[in-house]
């Protein structure tokens, strides 16, 4: 029987009754026979009332639904692990009797997800019930739910000071003290790994006589103003403060100091640095006394020149490899780099290199002493590399013109020489030479 048949029986025998008690009521006002009599009408008013009682034992006996919302339970996780679990709660639809649904509590429901055996990772996993034998689960939402097993670990991590704001004129921050200067980054092992350091940000316009204040420590990639990035969520610092104590002294403006830049690496095969210029050569610098006085030149980042094979020029920005804090570059902030390459130079020795004779008369015939002597040459390496197993790229020689004595101390002159080489020396650089008739 349908609940609209039930309340339409039950308004029409309400309707008969108030209609019999009115009914009753005339009769009795003009005295009639039984059927007109209280008795009579009475009893029709109480098996009005036995089938109202009847209709409503049936209707809570009756079929029906009942939709409950319970709070899910992990369980069984693993010592070390902690669970990430967005879903709290899961919806039930229960079917049975109105009145024994009617007395269902929530503590009486029993929503889990067995996490046994499980490690890091996310699993997608099945959501059990217990109901009470008296109710059946019809459906329930979600079935699966996404977890996310982690471990937890524990970091030590240095805390750096960044400063905002300005110093009272005339000054310049001389040093920044963190107390404590390290702090314990803990949470899920993959986000704490990715955790870069932490830091606290001084406002300078806001420190207090003293020059301590306390600030939050904050992980690098936050912002103070917004919400950690969603990889930072989970992860919690210790402590949460740190103490800064700001001392300035006072700002002076340092001398003029060289600008120096390396370079890297080797260029192409046969070629070699001639020079590095940089334009400016020189900057000014300011801020502390203690950290101006120890800076003696600017060291910018170095130059990659791999496999350069000819002269360049480039721009790089004016910011040295290390600098003190507090210690500011006034000026352009960039400077030129001028790299002028030249062939990559080797030298060789000859030993044993004979002597030619030049000048000389038929009638005459020369002697030398010694009759050989050793050249050393300088020349591109690939070059010089080639002659290897050969002669040299010359040949020596002694010019007897214009000779009268029959001994004379004669230097060693050079001819046919190869372009690109030039002679370092020869030895000795003079021979004796003796005339024979």
């Amino acid at each position: 029987m349908s609940k609209d048949t039930k309340r339409l029986i039950i308004a029409k025998l309400l309707w008969l009754r108030e209609s019999a008690a009115k009914l009753g009521a005339k009769f009795n006002y003009k005295g009639g026979n039984f059927l007109q009599s209280k008795m009579f009408l009475g009893g029709v008013s109480l098996c009005i009332s036995l089938l109202l009682w009847s209709l409503v034992a049936l209707d809570n006996n009756a079929e029906s639904a009942r939709t409950m919302r319970d709070e899910i339970e992990y369980r069984n996780l693993g010592a070390g692990y902690s669970v990430n679990a967005p879903v709290k709660e899961v919806e039930i639809k229960l079917e049975g009797k109105i009145n024994e649904l009617s007395g269902i509590e929530p503590s009486d429901i029993v929503s889990e997800v067995d996490l046994a055996n499980l490690r890091t990772g996310r699993y997608t996993l099945p959501v059990r019930f217990e109901a009470p034998t008296f109710a059946r689960v019809r459906s329930w939402q979600p079935a699966l739910v996404e977890v996310e097993i982690y471990r937890n670990v524990e970091r030590r991590v240095e805390i750096t000071a960044e400063t905002t704001g300005e110093a009272p004129d005339g000054k310049v921050v001389s040093s920044i003290v963190v107390s404590p200067d390290h702090a314990v980054v803990s949470g899920p092992e993959t986000d704490v790994l990715s955790v870069q350091g932490l830091e606290v940000r001084v406002n300078l316009d806001h420190l207090m006589e003293s020059g301590k204040v306390k600030v939050p420590v904050m992980i690098k990639d936050s912002s103070s103003s917004e919400e950690p990035a969603p990889r930072h969520r989970r992860v919690s610092v210790s402590p949460q403060e740190a103490e800064v104590a700001v001392t300035f002294e006072d700002e002076i403006v340092g001398e003029r100091i060289p600008v120096k830049v390396s370079v890297t690496g080797e260029p192409h095969a046969g070629l070699q640095v001639e020079s590095v210029k940089v334009i400016p050569d020189s900057v000014s610098i300011r801020g502390s006394a203690a950290a101006v006085r120890s800076i003696d030149s600017l060291v910018l980042a170095p130059v990659d020149i791999t496999g350069l094979e000819q002269d360049i020029q480039l721009m790089i920005p004016m910011e040295p490899t290390q600098l003190p804090p507090g210690v500011e570059i006034t000026g352009t902030d960039r400077a030129r780099v001028e790299i002028h390459l030249s062939k990559k130079m080797s030298v060789k020795t000859f030993q044993n290199v004979p002597l030619m004779i030049a000048g000389n008369t038929a009638s005459k015939e020369w002697r030398f002493s010694p009759p050989s002597v050793s050249l050393t040459i300088e020349g591109p390496e690939t070059a010089v590399e080639a002659l290897e197993g050969q002669h040299p790229p010359c040949e020596l020689y002694v010019d007897v013109s214009n000779i009268v004595s029959q001994h004379s101390e004669l230097p060693v002159l050079v001819r046919g020489l190869r372009p690109g080489f030039q002679v370092v020396r020869t030895e000795p650089e003079q021979v004796s030479v003796t005339s024979v008739e």
